[in-house]
């Protein structure tokens, strides 16, 4: 599925051969589109593959909408996941590696000098809940330690709950690992909803397209290139970066649990995905998932809510401007409080009015300029919760949040802030 996704979308073809020590992600920092290398050194049977996630309009061309309709018909496939169908074939199963040295295999690739570490960062976790039996598909980085092991960095979520329960247990726990998949796989995985199979979101993204293969009791898309079974180890853990995050800047190194890989299985002429650490794939791949929710949850509060955009400036994660058709007074306050709820991570809250774009920076800066009183429309909420990827919090993830809100007063002619238009008719 990836392979013929590729073919029909507009890329840069490296066609030297390149190394995957750092070269390969010197060339993505270059570049905002596709990426894809066609030589590897060392590895002549592989291709590698990067930013294929790097912008909204790949993910409104896959949804048939509009960029600016995004965040709705998100929300739409998220309230409507479809079963996809399982099926007995799948061409990843005939090429087998029992117990594999993984390096010699797959071009792991170094993105970064600090400490010459290999990464997999375009890796999916593919784990079922032991107890309610639902299906969980999420991003992982792993960092590589020697044949068949790898750091796996766990974040409270799904599979971290998961590997919980099995840890209390005694048990290990059964996981399938797959790279280079459909960007609306990517999507799926990155997004986040109660009770969701991933892969059924995706499926719908994909207009019942996607087709799995049970894999020891775990569905299994049948077009991923690469698949690992294996499990994470209730009893062991190592040192895990240092790695780059999203705000760009490093992340600390941490003790995190154990990947050993039983069974490898590669597609033939098999191609590796790669999500460049702290540049703009990294960036959309989490903070598009983030919007629906968003806007969802500030509708409740202010139902006349148009949209949301988690800004490029903001690192997609810290920073939203959410637009409102203002009805009452107190409503652009009631809208960032909202939002900063939605998205725990979330630092500032910037709120406009429907006439706003808001994903247009010089119009909101423009809202900011002409619209705001700061004495009267910026609200400090000290002492928050914030993200732990903000250096500013000084590890501790503690943070004073803001709203802005930049919308016109009720008690003022509208057309005193009304942007005027030039008509030539």
């Amino acid at each position: 599925m990836l392979k013929d996704y590729l073919k029909n979308v507009k890329k840069v073809r490296v066609e030297k051969e390149v190394t995957t020590r750092l070269e390969v992600a010197h060339y993505l920092s270059k570049n905002d589109g596709i990426v894809l290398f066609e030589k590897v050194k060392g590895y002549p049977d592989w291709k590698i593959v990067g930013n294929v996630c790097s912008s909204r309009k790949t993910f409104a061309d896959i949804l048939g909408c509009s960029t600016e309709s995004l965040v709705d018909t998100l929300s739409e496939s998220l309230m409507n996941p479809k079963k996809y169908s399982v099926v007995r074939k799948a061409g990843f199963l005939k090429n087998e590696f029992k117990e594999p040295d993984i390096v010699k295999l797959i071009p792991l690739v170094m993105y970064y000098a600090e400490k010459e570490r290999l990464y997999s960062s375009a890796t999916i976790f593919l784990v079922r809940d032991p107890d309610s039996g639902l299906q969980n598909a999420s991003f992982h980085r792993m960092m590589y330690l020697k044949k068949n092991r790898f750091a796996v960095r766990i974040l409270p979520r799904d599979l971290f709950n998961i590997f919980k329960k099995n840890q209390q247990r005694g048990k290990d726990t059964d996981v399938i690992v797959i790279c280079g998949v459909h960007p609306a796989i990517c999507l799926a995985a990155a997004s986040s909803y109660p009770n969701l199979n991933e892969l059924e979101l995706a499926n719908s993204l994909l207009k019942n397209n996607l087709k799995c293969i049970n894999v020891n009791g775990i569905d299994v898309p049948v077009d991923s290139e690469v698949v690992m079974v294996g499990r994470i180890l209730s009893d062991e853990v190592a040192d895990e970066g240092p790695f780059v995050d999203i705000t760009g800047t490093w992340d600390n190194i941490r003790k995190q649990p154990v990947f050993v890989v039983d069974k490898l299985y590669l597609q033939d002429n098999p191609i590796w995905q790669v999500i460049l650490p702290g540049w703009t794939e990294h960036r959309v791949l989490m903070g598009i998932p983030q919007e629906p929710r968003i806007l969802t949850i500030v509708r409740n509060a202010v139902p006349s809510a148009k949209d949301v955009f988690l800004t490029e400036g903001g690192v997609c994660w810290l920073h939203a401007v959410v637009s409102i058709k203002k009805r009452h007074e107190g409503e652009g306050k009631n809208a960032g409080i909202a939002a900063l709820s939605a998205h725990p991570s979330l630092k500032m809250a910037i709120i406009v009015d429907d006439d706003i774009d808001v994903r247009d920076s010089k119009m909101v800066e423009w809202a900011l300029a002409t619209r705001l009183k700061p004495d009267e429309g910026v609200l400090f909420v000290k002492g928050a919760r914030g993200s732990s990827l903000d250096p500013s919090s000084a590890g501790t993830g503690v943070t004073t949040k803001w709203v802005i809100d930049a919308t016109i007063p009720m008690d003022r002619d509208k057309r005193d802030f009304e942007r005027v238009e030039i008509d030539w008719t």
